[in-house]
């Protein structure tokens, strides 16, 4: 079963970060990374950049629209994800768990969502 995690945050949350938070942040994701690796759990996965580069594309009456970030109207953004193949759910979620986003408290949180097999 291949499940995606997504990473996600209160942007401001992370700005409030000191430096060194920032770098110990950022080797709890390398061991989480590595420990995903070699329990061969891993498929992918990628942090991703601020919104207020992102495009928001929908349409409205037949015509493409297209709203540049950052959006206000989001309290939280997805900052990252990450791709497992687990053999359960339970296994998903424990992989979830250990998430360095799902430990640092009420602004950040890790959402595990199954991913859905489309025959090819």
């Amino acid at each position: 079963m291949r499940y995606l995690i997504l990473i996600g945050h209160d942007e401001k949350g992370g700005k409030e970060l000191s430096p060194e938070q920032h770098q110990a942040l950022f080797a709890a994701y390398q061991k989480y990374e590595a420990e995903l690796r070699q329990a061969g759990v891993l498929l992918g996965g990628e942090p991703l950049q601020s919104s207020e580069g992102a495009v928001r594309i929908s349409s409205e009456g037949g015509k493409r629209k297209l709203l540049d970030g950052p959006f206000s109207e989001s309290k939280e953004i997805i900052g990252g994800y990450i791709v497992v193949e687990t053999k359960s759910r339970d296994e998903a979620i424990e992989w979830a768990s250990r998430c360095p986003a799902a430990q640092l408290g009420p602004w950040s949180y890790a959402e595990l969502r199954e991913i859905q097999e489309i025959p090819r």
